[in-house]
């Protein structure tokens, strides 16, 4: 009777593990997370305009950098969109909603450039000389609608070429519970993006901003169930920016009424794609097969598929990042790991698990 409830308590902490990853530690230093980033062995958290450097390793704190301010490196803290950072080859590129930074990797201060467009332009990385970003174009007199594009800039962030576009969902009271915004990633001077609207799409351009090739895929789109537009609804409630517009109505039940919530009926093939060590890691909303799980495709550079393993499903990005397209991740790719942040609210403390993708 006893070797039996030892068998069954080791696979329940067998389970447990495999749901919740590795814990790595907890995240002493740190109250409120904006977003992680992952590389080799470092984590990168973001909370305001500082950035925390762990070991990736163990946790073991390394250093803190960034200020909140206009001086040189430093970035303002915008309530609702949050400074974001990600690690390059060679040196540390962050950005804020005025301009960007890059550091060496001992966080000194290389040099910053002010965008242009302000808050128009939501995301934006280097590639090789030139810049990519996703910026709003604004209604013309031929046509009326706005427009989440990507562009290519130049050094100065002026618009070289638009190299995909999509129609922006502006309603008055209409607000779009299932966003599906252009992402895009830079990897060895090349960019990758999505384009989920049109299917299961990614396209590949070089640094120049020409069509290298396209990743194309057959891909049953998922039906939103009741259980998934209440899951969403739940999400959207818990959100900074809604509760503050909740807030400002006099309580939800006032907000709810000035507002249509559209639903669509299916997702979109893709939520998101990270490029890192060589493979193309593409997050897709088919995550009702295995519990909280999320289901991953997992490809080689050319779209080769390599595996489709399923991960964590990580804290939510918040509302206006995932509206406009800006990285707000609480999750990282690296070493063929899966590193994601979870809130341990006994505690009150911010733990770093780690799953091996496989």
């Amino acid at each position: 009777m006893k070797k039996i409830v030892l068998i069954i308590i080791m696979i329940l902490l067998l389970l447990v593990t495999w749901v919740q990853g590795e814990k790595i530690g907890v995240l002493t230093e740190v109250l409120k997370p904006d977003s992680i980033e992952v590389s080799k062995d470092r984590l990168y958290v973001v909370e305001g305009a500082t950035f925390y450097v762990y070991s990736l390793k163990d946790l073991g704190f390394i250093t803190t950098f960034g200020k909140n301010g206009e001086g040189p490196g430093e970035l303002k803290v915008v309530p609702m969109f949050s400074n974001r950072i990600k690690a390059l080859h060679d040196k540390l590129f962050a950005e804020g909603m005025s301009k960007v930074i890059f550091f060496s990797k001992d966080a000194t201060l290389l040099r910053e450039i002010r965008k242009k467009g302000g808050f128009t332009t939501f995301k934006v990385m280097p590639i090789k000389e030139n810049f990519a970003a996703v910026r709003m174009l604004n209604p013309t007199e031929k046509d009326k609608k706005y427009y989440l594009a990507l562009s290519l800039l130049d050094p100065e962030m002026n618009v070289k070429k638009i190299l995909y576009k999509q129609e922006f969902p502006e309603r008055e009271k209409d607000i779009i519970m299932v966003t599906d915004s252009i992402h895009f990633e830079v990897y060895k001077d090349k960019l990758y993006v999505e384009e989920s609207e049109r299917g299961f799409l990614i396209e590949v351009f070089d640094s120049k901003g020409d069509k290298l090739f396209e990743i194309k895929k057959n891909f049953t789109r998922q039906t939103l169930t009741e259980k998934d537009k209440a899951a969403i609804l739940k999400n959207f409630k818990e959100d900074n920016f809604v509760r503050m517009m909740v807030k400002g109505a006099g309580g939800w039940e006032n907000f709810k009424t000035t507002v249509n919530f559209i639903y669509p009926d299916t997702f979109p093939p893709i939520q998101d794609i990270t490029v890192t060590d060589d493979k193309l890691y593409v997050s897709t909303y088919n995550n009702n097969k295995k519990g909280d799980k999320v289901k991953y495709i997992v490809m080689d550079l050319k779209g080769n598929i390599i595996s489709t393993p399923y991960m964590p499903v990580p804290r939510d990005s918040s509302f206006l990042a995932k509206t406009f397209g800006r990285d707000n991740r609480f999750y990282g790719i690296t070493n063929g790991k899966f590193y994601y942040l979870k809130e341990n609210e006994d505690d009150e403390v911010w733990e770093v698990h780690a799953v091996e993708i496989k």
